[in-house]
């Protein structure tokens, strides 16, 4: 017969137990004294006198804190004997820093205690059970207290409206901000030696409203104040605020100023956006290319916006195309104050592209491209306009007829040409042409060899691949995604070399098979697919079935668990037999148990048979059946219940569904007395 490793925790169990039962009517779990129950009835009552306290360190704690359930359990008015079990649970949160909703504690001197904790507020009821006695105690946890930040009293200025006035001062203006607290005091400072103090009007917490000092702007046209404001001024709690530009005092009567003209040259046809900055320039306005009248976009102070007149309009006559520069006139309209500049702007031949070769590069870069046209002026920008934006070409040689350019290194998408027109562009005036389309040509990866083509999980395989590209690579063995763990690469060729790690999470197909009769199954080899991904570009090759994947260990036969009986008496006479204690005839019970252990990987069945012998009616085997977890152990009791002195002998066979162990047969010996 097989032997049982009882486990430990059920032992330690048995051993309590007897220490209990070792007294009869003395702990809470000993069998009632005076020869069983009589009509076959619970040989373990519940104990009477059994009375439950429970009592929590905190009964309103914080959300995340812990407090302690005491559990004070006293039997007639005296603690419970030590080890004593009380079970625990709670509906809400969880015991002793674990996950767990209920655990079962022993007491020492009459108390068993758990620590509660909770992450959410609400209240949790946890109950105590020893034997039939109930007893529950409530704990709410609190939500955590959230101190608000103080407010902020510093005071602020959002804008200032009107933000222009006369130098004469005298206009009313608003203040805007926040935490604007009386008395307030509002300076203007333009820069001189002390600022200028404003006449303050009204004040609410979130505005003031001044009348503007006046201020001597001497020969300028304009000049900027910064405003300062002074919160409850002249106190120990004042407190300043300073908006630097925030206020402009300007001449009503403006003189134009021309500093100059950006871009200051463009193509002979017109079109042209070219800003004027100077001062002085009031709206409305009038400016003049030449004798030609410019296209006004914008007007403020110090520059304005328009757009340039053909050249051939410059001219007196209106009629001949115009190269070289022109003046430029601004008047003001309503003062009909005006400036000029000479030579201000420069009308140049209209840039046009003839030719591009070669029209096309690899997306890698490097290309050498060359550009022929005329009115290319440097510097120039190049790009090929594709639907996702300007790819920039860098010039390397710029004149009036030809470019020279180098093509970059682009990021494609799923390995496809990228297609787009070539536009150059002339920085200094904007002019553009635009040329033939341009294409940055992708060549598509491939697969060459797969070395070792057939390998178990785990180990490494060599893939070659024609048309390489730098970056990050994927591989798929199959539908396995893996990365390689070193390249070897040949820039001129193009050529690399991976060394990819076979993964171990494949699963297998299998085939039936068979040891010593019991059917099985085994895995058996497959083949899959070798895919190479560049995931920087999206290109991809597959090489179909190129690799077999073969089974751990050769594919070797592997049978359904099954249970190993062992079985164990006690107590017992040497020979296995169960031998009860001597008993008086009909005067009361003993006991023997059999422990049966399953050493084997599936769950054992063992059912107890009728009792035979010469004496069977003097031995009960209960229960009829135990079912007994791999690695664990059951045990089945044998009731001697002696009708007559003497020895008395009888014997009990088990079932298992153990395939080596079908049946085992115990006899049963017992002394009458």
């Amino acid at each position: 017969m097989k032997t049982m490793r009882n486990s430990k925790t059920l032992l330690a169990l048995f051993a309590l137990l007897l220490v209990l039962g070792a007294c009869k009517g003395e702990s809470p779990t000993a069998p009632p004294s005076g020869g069983g129950i009589p009509g076959g009835g619970n040989p373990n009552p519940t104990p009477t006198g059994i009375d439950v306290t429970l009592t929590s360190t905190n009964a309103n704690p914080l959300v995340d804190s812990t407090v302690t359930i005491t559990a004070n359990v006293t039997q007639n008015g005296q603690p419970a004997p030590n080890g004593t079990a009380v079970e625990f649970s709670t509906t809400r949160g969880s015991f002793d820093n674990t996950t767990a909703t209920a655990v079962i504690k022993t007491t020492t001197s009459g108390l068993a205690t758990v620590t509660l904790t909770s992450a959410t507020a609400g209240l949790a009821r946890v109950t105590a059970i020893v034997n039939n006695v109930q007893r529950s105690i409530d704990v709410t946890f609190q939500t955590r207290p959230v101190t608000p930040p103080p407010p902020n009293t510093t005071p602020t200025i959002t804008s200032v409206t009107p933000s222009i006035g006369r130098p004469s001062g005298g206009e009313t203006i608003r203040i805007t901000g926040t935490n604007f607290r009386t008395p307030v005091r509002v300076l203007f400072d333009v820069g001189a030696a002390l600022p200028v103090e404003a006449t303050v009007v009204s004040v609410t917490p979130t505005a003031i409203e001044v009348i503007t000092p006046g201020v001597n702007i001497t020969v300028a046209q304009e000049l900027i104040a910064d405003i300062i404001v002074l919160t409850e001024a002249g106190t120990a709690a004042e407190q300043r605020v300073e908006l630097t530009g925030a206020f402009t005092y300007r001449n009503e009567r403006l003189q134009p100023q021309i500093s100059t003209a950006t871009p200051n040259s463009g193509p002979i046809t017109g079109g042209t956006i070219v800003t004027i900055f100077g001062d002085g320039f009031q709206a409305p306005v009038q400016v003049l290319f030449g004798a030609a009248e410019a296209r006004v976009i914008t007007v403020d102070f110090s520059k304005i916006m328009v757009e340039a007149p053909a050249g051939r309009d410059t001219s007196e006559t209106g009629n001949l195309p115009v190269t070289g520069f022109v003046p430029i006139l601004v008047r003001n309209i309503n003062s009909q104050t005006e400036d000029l500049v000479d030579d201000a702007f420069r009308y140049v031949n209209q840039i046009a592209i003839t030719a591009v070769g070669p029209g096309g590069s690899p997306f890698t870069g490097g290309q050498r491209v060359t550009i022929d046209g005329t009115g290319f002026v440097a510097p120039v920008v190049i790009n090929v306009r594709t639907g996702d934006g300007d790819l920039s070409l860098q010039p390397i040689s710029v004149s009036g007829t030809r470019i020279i350019a180098i093509t970059p290194a682009i990021d494609i998408d799923n390995c496809e040409d990228v297609t787009g027109d070539l536009i150059v562009t002339n920085v200094q005036n904007g002019d553009q042409a635009e040329g033939p389309p341009f294409t940055f040509f992708v060549t598509s990866p491939l697969i060459t060899n797969v070395s070792p083509n057939a390998v178990e999980p785990g180990e490494n395989i060599f893939i070659t691949v024609a048309n390489a590209q730098a970056g990050v690579v994927r591989v798929e063995l199959g539908d396995r995604a893996v990365f390689p763990s070193s390249v070897t690469f040949d820039e001129e060729t193009g050529v690399a070399v991976y060394t990819v790690p076979v993964p171990v999470n494949f699963e297998f197909p299998t085939e039936a098979c068979s040891i010593n009769g019991v059917e099985g199954e085994r895995e058996i080899a497959f083949q899959v697919d070798v895919t190479y991904t560049n995931a920087s570009t999206d290109c991809t090759d597959t090489a179909a079935d190129a690799l077999t994947i073969l089974p751990e260990g050769g594919g070797a036969c592997e049978v359904p668990p099954s249970p190993e009986a062992g079985m164990t008496v006690d107590p017992t006479n040497g020979a296995g037999c169960a031998v009860p204690p001597d008993q008086a005839a009909a005067a009361g019970t003993s006991v023997a148990t059999i422990t049966f252990s399953n050493s084997g990987t599936a769950p054992l069945t063992v059912t107890a048979g009728t009792v035979t012998g010469a004496n069977a009616e003097d031995f009960t085997i209960t229960p009829a059946q135990r079912t007994v977890a791999a690695g664990t152990s059951q045990d089945f009791t044998v009731t001697f219940d002696p009708s007559d002195v003497g020895a008395r002998n009888g014997s009990v066979s088990f079932t298992t569904n153990d395939p080596d162990e079908g049946t085992i047969i115990v006899c049963l010996q017992g002394n009458g007395t």
